[in-house]
Formats: C-alpha cells, sequence, structure tokens
C-alpha cells in the first residue's frame, strides 16, 4: 500500500499538532518501516534518516511563500492533493483539521482534535480564519473516516458536523520519549536554575488565550494568598505572551500588576521541550484551569513526570487525568481555590497523585494511536 502523510507540522515540532505528527512518524519508523510505502508532505525540508520505502515530498506556491493561512489553504486544498495523487496514494492521513479534499479512489483518514472554533466563534475574529476553517469541517465531512483524540471530541465532531458515530474513531495521543526518562536531579537543578525558579511552586504551561482561563487562575492564586495565607508557593506561569499581537490572548504582565501580584508570579516566556520535564518534576502541583481541551497534552506531560495535579473538570480532561488528579470547576473560582488549597496542604495526596500519574501516563502510547490510525 502506498501512505501518504500530511506531515507539515514536523517544521513545527513544540506546537500541539507538532508533537502529534513527530510521535505518528517517529512510530511508524520504529514499528512499521517495513511494510508499506510512505510518503511525507512538508511544506519545509526536515532532518530524518529514511529507509528506502520512504519518501519525502517539500514544496510550497510558487508565488506565495509567507507562512500564513492563504499559503495553508493553496497548499492543503490545491498543492497537497496534486502531489499525493501523483505518487498514486491508496491512503492519505491529515494528522489535523484541514481544507484537503482528496479523490474518491483515494481513501482519506483525518484526524479532528477538537471543536474550538464552534464553541468559542470568538477565535474567528477575521474572514481569513473563517474561510479557513469552513473549507477545513468541509473536508472533515468529505473524508472516509475521522479520527479524534478523546471521547469528548467526538460527541463534539458528531454534535456540530453531524458526521455518524460510526464514522468516527477515538485514538489516544501520547507524548514524547523525554517525559518518561529517569530523573536526572543535578541536570534538573541547571535547568530550574536556568530559568530562574527558586522555592515551591505551582506550575502552569499551555498558552495564554482566554480559554486558558489564565486570568481565572491569577485571581483564584490571589484569593489563596488572603484566604488560606499561602506565604511559601509561589505561582510559575510558562508560554509566550501574545497578547500584544492577538486580543484573544490574556495581557498577563498587566493582570500580575492589577492584583499585586509582582513578587508571588514569574512568567518565565518559552520554556523548550527538553526542559519541560524537570519543571513539571520539581513542582508542588501542575495546575491546568482551561475552559475546553480536546485532549489536554500538558496534563499528560505532567503525570508523565510525576507532577500532582489539579485541573478542570471540563471536556476531556478527566479522560485523560482519571483517578490521577483533583478536579475542579473553573467557573467557579473559590472551588479552584479550594481544591488547590487542599492539593497543596496534604503531602500525602501529592504523593498518590504522583505515582498513579506515572502509572497512568503509560497507557497512552504513540504505538495504540498508529495502530488504529492504519488499521
Amino acid at each position: 500500500m502506498r501512505i501518504g502523510i500530511n506531515a507539515s507540522f514536523l517544521r513545527k515540532p513544540d506546537t500541539g499538532i507538532g508533537q502529534v505528527t513527530r510521535g505518528f512518524v517517529n512510530e511508524i519508523l520504529k514499528s512499521r518501516s517495513h511494510e508499506d510505502e510512505y510518503f511525507l508532505y512538508l511544506e519545509k525540508d526536515v532532518d530524518l534518516k529514511l529507509p528506502k520505502n520512504f519518501h519525502k515530498r517539500h514544496f510550497l506556491p510558487r508565488w506565495w511563500k509567507r507562512d500564513d493561512l492563504a499559503r495553508k489553504i493553496l497548499w492543503e486544498k490545491f498543492l497537497l492533493p496534486k502531489k499525493a495523487k501523483e505518487d498514486k496514494c491508496d491512503l492519505f492521513i491529515s494528522l489535523y483539521q484541514c481544507p484537503t479534499f482528496l479523490p474518491k479512489d483515494m481513501k482519506h483518514k483525518m484526524v479532528v482534535h477538537d471543536m474550538i472554533p464552534k464553541i468559542f466563534p470568538e477565535y474567528l475574529d477575521n474572514w481569513r480564519k473563517k474561510i479557513y476553517t469552513r473549507l477545513s469541517w468541509q473536508a472533515a465531512k468529505d473524508a472516509d473516516q475521522i479520527i479524534t483524540v478523546s471521547e469528548w471530541s467526538k460527541k463534539d465532531v458528531h454534535k456540530f458536523l453531524a458526521i455518524p458515530l460510526e464514522k468516527i474513531t477515538v485514538a489516544y495521543i501520547s507524548i514524547g520519549d523525554e517525559f518518561f526518562e529517569k530523573a536526572d536531579y543535578k541536570k534538573d537543578l541547571e535547568v530550574i536554575e536556568k530559568y530562574g525558579i527558586y522555592g515551591r511552586y505551582i506550575f502552569y504551561i499551555g498558552g495564554f488565550d482566554f480559554r486558558k482561563n489564565v486570568s481565572g487562575l491569577l485571581r483564584e492564586y490571589a484569593d489563596m494568598i488572603d484566604r488560606y495565607d499561602i506565604k511559601d508557593v509561589n505561582l510559575i506561569l510558562g508560554g509566550e505572551d501574545r497578547s500584544q499581537y492577538n486580543r484573544l490572548f490574556t495581557d498577563v504582565k498587566a493582570e500580575i500588576e492589577k492584583l499585586g501580584l509582582q513578587k508571588r508570579v514569574q512568567s518565565i516566556g518559552f520554556v523548550k521541550q527538553e526542559d519541560m520535564p524537570a519543571v513539571y518534576r520539581h513542582a508542588e502541583l501542575f495546575v491546568l484551569p482551561t475552559l475546553y481541551e480536546g485532549f489536554g497534552l500538558m496534563a499528560l506531560e505532567a503525570m508523565a513526570c510525576g507532577a500532582p495535579m489539579a485541573v478542570s473538570k471540563t471536556s476531556s480532561l478527566p479522560e485523560v487525568g482519571g483517578n490521577a488528579a483533583v478536579y475542579f470547576n473553573p467557573y467557579d473560582e473559590e472551588e479552584m481555590a479550594r481544591v488547590m488549597n487542599k492539593a497543596l496542604h496534604n503531602m500525602k495526596l501529592r504523593a498518590i497523585m504522583s505515582e498513579k500519574g506515572k502509572e497512568r501516563a503509560k497507557k497512552f502510547s504513540w504505538k495504540k494511536f498508529t495502530e488504529i490510525i492504519l488499521k
């Protein structure tokens, strides 16, 4: 069989879809490289050692090189199907929702991670996003099979796109091997010091757009300080502040100043993938106050590293965390503060969550994800 894969996001390894693409391709190389013939379609060449039955195809629109939505539409809707047809693919796999329509004699499986634009239409704040998203939903309906990353997303895809449930399959994603590696205490401390982190801390990472509810987390943390007299545990925020470019992102610095938390909250900016396990491992508590997640990669990363977790009980997060986390209603900041305070003051509870999390994380694997897609 000749199998085509949209591997475009290999050029963006630190994004969620980039991690999924990397995990899927690496698993095929590890366990299925002797089977079939594979074609990796790319917008930018990547350094990969490939066996003879793997082929890279990297190309861009001739007159539009800028990496934006216009290029994505040209590449995914027009150029990609043309190249896949030239390579005579029998099966094509889109690893994210995109406007790719394929010939009827080429089976198409598309991974749809979430329904965020349907649930939060605020994200479609310009005509380019609206066009791209509309085309992507049309392509999803046209695909032969939809793969979703959680039972919650499966329900949402069925609800919002009216795709029959029998056409939708759940395949849980996983994370990089670095999150399962044994800790090296000396190296961990070097990483912690590199980011200027000292003392006990609560850790959050996962973006600052409004869906992530970082404003609620900051208000809740300020409330915890006053109500529960939290003196020795600071809050560390990881991630890039894009509020100056996009109104959908929280101005974290302004929120911290408004709440008078300058001495208690530290923004450490972008955290390299290889450094994240150390920051997770040394946290007293990882918190994820998000309003909606199609899966919640950060929760899985935290569990694999043994970080005790307090997370939202909305959308897919209980599927991921199971009995290895404590949960709160992200719309109820008083409850959020109460749950987090309970975890911070119960060392035994944190130790139990840490061990349960490490065991639960092992249930998520790229092998299972790949087997379901290629079944």
